[in-house]
Order: structure tokens, then C-alpha cells, then sequence
């Protein structure tokens, strides 16, 4: 390696006290990128696997930006023209531990400069971990990796769609959840890159931007991505929600589905998200299910998917009467084979239990006490093994009662919510009080940050205009229509 280039990649130190202005960082990372790219690639080959290696003189941590670029011009040349994954690049060879040690350690301001560096190591990590036979090991670093990028990951890109698939083909649900949990707040933005460069707090560096700031079209952080991708995301994310059973999380993630915007036509992905909803809706309501579509849903599409899924809300009427199990189980025995085709039967063997729950929980609104032989002569089953489940449901927190044991085996439940299993200290109400009101407060702020960009784009400038010309002429006007009426399904989100 010459001394030429080492100047070059060691010029730019983000602590030097020039830069700690945000505009001097801006400028000094901006350009200092364009030098590196009009560096032609076989300069950073020179010295590889040996003491004058770039990638071990540069620190990644602290040379982001640099390391970056070396990193993956070493990848691509180390995998062109290769039928196999070389040696080097295997998990454990040199270059794979030094692709692991950046996506663990990079700096995240720095790496706002080169998104889409970072973007094509995200995705060769994944593809080599995948060739090798490997995926699941790459989950833990992938979902490090993007947390590092945006505490938030609010900001949908199509690393969120790779992690998703990746965890749901493992069956890794649980280690989806850090991922799922984190409301998705903004797509990339389409705001001309020399719009937003002149806007308070634009610059990449920024300490207080939004991550939507950062993360947008022009960044480099993610592929184009369509409406159907950002459907995708959600049933799969349902998907791995109801793998670990949260059927609430499960069903607001279906709906996201079937209120994206359509142009009157249902998709193949809104079927499968209704069949689901269907089924999860019955899981988290009960008896008191509505089947009414979800608020903002479009009417057109959703009767086409409520027409093909017949057999689904056959089902679930069956559920809502909880007297009639004989009823739900013929439901459940007739469209067997449609529950299988679809994916589905595990979810439908759900009702069952939950039909149950449901039954015993109403019980409470009756009785303050009940034979535990009575329940069984109306659900089935042996006094043994109904006492068992209504263990099981104390234990697993779905039923505030106790099992009493006298010359009869009473189910007594606690009317007053103060006392017996369920009941919360004031402690913990006080606390389960500040987690929602942190994430009202959260969720408040991600209204007004939506807010300000819509304020920034082509059609509210051009409504504005409109606005006050009709002002001006003294005419009235009509509040600004934001609806996707008009957008073609198929469009491009990121267009």
C-alpha cells in the first residue's frame, strides 16, 4: 500500500476539532468519500493479508467510512468470477471476521455517508451465510447491525425485509421480536436530496435528526421497494407473533396489511392477511368479535377478499357462540383441508383452546364459584383433565381464580381485580402506567415528525399554492385530500 493512499484514508478523523461543527463534519465526510471512490480498486488490494493491509491498519470503529469502502471492494474482488464462497470468506477466514467486526462496530454517523457500502456488506453477509448453510447465525449480527444504524429501526428499508424472511425460514421467531416491536414511523423519502440539504438539522451528522433524515432515497441505505414489500414485511411479522403467541401484536400487524392503499383490487398477500385476521381476531376478542373491516381499509378490495375467504368466516360464527362447541368442532373437521392448503391449521386449533378460555372466563361473570365437574360435562373431558387445563390457565396468567380442594374440586374465581394471581402491587400499575405513557409520548412525536415531512413534499407545496391563490381570489377551499385514491397500487413507494 503507498504512503499516498494511507494519507488519504487516515485524512479524515470525525474527532479532529475542525469537524465538531456539523456543517465542517458535512462537508469534510462528503468529500472525502468522492476521494475515495475516484480511487481505483486495485490500490486497496495492494498488501492484502499482510502487516500493510488496509483493513488492518484502518480501525472501524473509528475509520467508518474508509473501512467501508476497502471492506467492500476486498469482498467483491475476492468473490468475482468464484463459483463457491473462497476460503477467506467462509465463516471464521480472515475477511469474514473482519465483515463481522464492522457490522458490530462501525461508527453509525459515519456510515450515513456511505449507505450504500454498508447496504451491499449487510447483503453479502447474509448471502455468504446463507451458501455456507448457515443462515440462523447470521440473524444475531443482522438485527445488530441495524439497531446500530437506528435505535429505532423506524425507517423501513429492505434490510427489514431480508431480516424477517431470514428469521421465519429459521423459525426464529423470538429473535424477530427486538425488530417487530419497534414501530415502523417513516418510509425513505422522496424529498430532492438539494431540497433537504438546506433544511434545519439535514445534514447526515446531525445529532437530532430523525432517522427518515438519514435513511431516505438518496442515502444508499436501501434497496427501491414496493407496496407489496412493505405488505410482505407485516404478514410475515404477524407470522412470527403468532409463533410465539402474541396475538394481539399479530392482528395489528395484519391489519396494516389490509389498509395499505389499493386501487379497488386485493392482492394475494391482503388474502392471506385476512384468512389470518379472521382466525387472530377471534383469538384476541372472543365472543365479541367484529367483523366489521378495519377503519381506512379500502371497501372494494376487502369484499373481494371477504368473498374468497368464506369458509374462514363460517369459522369464526361458529366461534362466537361459546355454547355451541359441537358446532365449532364440525366447523374446524369440515375445511380441514382448506386449514392445511393455507398454512393455517395450527391457528385453527387455537380456537379450540381459546374457545375454552373464553367459556370459563364468562363463567366468571356468573359464578364466584363452580364445580370444576360441571365445566367438564359442558366442554368434554374427565374432571382430571379439566382440572389440569384450569391450572394451566392460572399459571399462565389467562385466569385470575384458584383450584379448591375439598370433598368436591371447586374453581373459585377472584371477583375484586386487587387479589389473587393477577392482582398488581401499586408499584407495578404505577410502572405499567410509564411505559404507555413513554410510548403515547413516542408515538406523539412520530406524528409530528410525519407531519413536518409532509410538509416538505411536491403535493403539499402545490396544494399550499393552490391554497392561496384561492385565497387570494377570495374563493374558499377545501381541506388537502391526502388520500391514495389516486396511486397506483403497484407503484413504487420509493419512486
Amino acid at each position: 500500500m503507498s504512503s499516498d493512499l494511507l494519507s488519504l484514508l487516515l485524512s479524515f478523523q470525525p474527532d479532529a476539532p475542525e469537524l465538531q461543527q456539523k456543517r465542517d463534519y458535512d462537508h469534510a465526510a462528503r468529500q472525502f468519500v468522492i476521494q475515495l471512490y475516484n480511487v481505483q480498486q486495485h490500490y486497496f488490494l495492494k498488501g492484502a493479508d499482510t502487516p500493510q493491509d488496509v483493513l488492518s491498519i484502518l480501525n472501524p470503529a473509528v475509520n467508518t467510512i474508509a473501512y467501508a469502502i476497502s471492506l467492500r471492494l476486498r469482498i467483491s474482488a475476492a468473490l468475482d468470477k468464484q463459483k463457491s464462497i473462497p476460503d477467506q470468506l467462509q465463516p471464521g477466514g480472515a475477511l469474514w471476521n473482519r465483515l463481522l467486526q464492522f457490522l458490530e462496530t462501525f461508527d453509525p454517523v459515519q456510515v450515513r455517508y456511505v449507505g450504500s457500502d454498508w447496504r451491499r456488506l449487510v447483503d453479502f453477509f447474509e448471502q455468504i451465510a446463507r451458501q455456507v448453510g448457515t443462515p440462523g447465525d447470521a440473524i444475531a449480527t443482522m438485527r445488530s447491525t441495524m439497531l446500530r444504524l437506528d435505535p429505532t429501526t423506524g425507517t423501513f428499508t429492505s434490510t427489514h425485509l431480508y431480516f424477517i424472511r431470514l428469521c421465519m425460514e429459521e423459525r426464529a421467531y423470538a429473535e424477530a421480536l427486538p425488530i417487530l416491536d419497534n414501530y415502523i414511523h417513516s418510509q425513505p423519502s422522496r424529498t430532492p436530496a438539494q431540497f433537504r440539504e438546506n433544511l434545519e438539522y439535514s445534514v447526515p451528522c446531525a445529532d437530532t435528526a430523525n432517522s427518515a433524515e438519514y435513511i431516505h432515497i438518496h442515502s444508499g441505505f436501501s434497496e427501491r421497494m414496493a407496496i407489496a414489500d412493505v405488505q410482505e414485511y407485516y404478514v410475515l411479522g404477524a407470522m412470527a407473533y403468532i409463533g410465539v403467541r402474541q396475538f394481539k401484536k399479530a392482528m395489528l400487524f395484519l391489519e396494516h396489511v389490509l389498509v395499505v392503499p389499493s386501487s379497488n383490487v386485493a392482492s394475494g398477500l391482503m388474502l392471506e392477511a385476512y384468512k389470518k385476521w379472521v382466525l387472530v381476531s377471534c383469538l384476541v376478542r372472543g365472543a365479541s368479535r367484529v367483523t366489521t373491516a378495519p377503519r381506512t381499509v379500502n371497501g372494494t378490495a376487502f369484499k373481494q377478499v371477504k368473498a374468497a375467504s368464506k369458509a374462514y368466516d363460517a369459522l369464526a360464527d361458529a366461534f362466537a357462540p361459546l355454547n355451541n362447541l359441537p358446532k365449532l368442532r364440525a366447523q374446524i373437521n369440515a375445511g380441514k383441508d382448506l386449514w392445511k392448503e393455507d398454512g393455517n391449521t395450527g391457528l385453527v386449533h387455537e380456537l379450540l383452546d381459546h374457545h375454552h378460555r373464553f367459556y370459563i372466563s364468562r363463567l366468571s361473570q356468573t359464578f364466584s364459584a363452580i364445580p370444576v365437574s360441571k365445566i367438564a360435562s359442558n366442554v368434554g373431558g374427565s374432571n382430571k383433565e379439566v382440572t389440569a387445563y384450569l391450572e394451566s390457565l392460572i399459571t399462565e396468567g389467562h385466569l385470575n381464580a384458584r383450584i379448591e380442594r375439598t370433598d368436591k374440586v371447586i374453581l373459585r374465581f377472584f371477583l375484586d381485580p386487587t387479589h389473587g394471581p393477577l392482582a398488581k402491587t401499586e408499584k407495578q400499575q404505577q410502572q405499567a402506567l410509564f411505559e404507555q405513557t413513554e410510548r403515547t409520548n413516542m408515538l406523539a412525536e412520530q406524528v409530528k415528525n410525519a407531519d413536518y415531512r409532509l410538509s416538505l413534499t411536491k403535493e403539499y407545496i402545490e396544494h399550499l399554492k393552490r391554497l392561496n391563490k384561492k385565497t387570494a381570489g377570495g374563493g374558499g377551499s377545501d381541506a388537502m385530500d391526502v388520500s391514495w385514491d389516486e396511486v397506483d397500487a403497484e407503484e413504487d413507494i420509493m419512486a
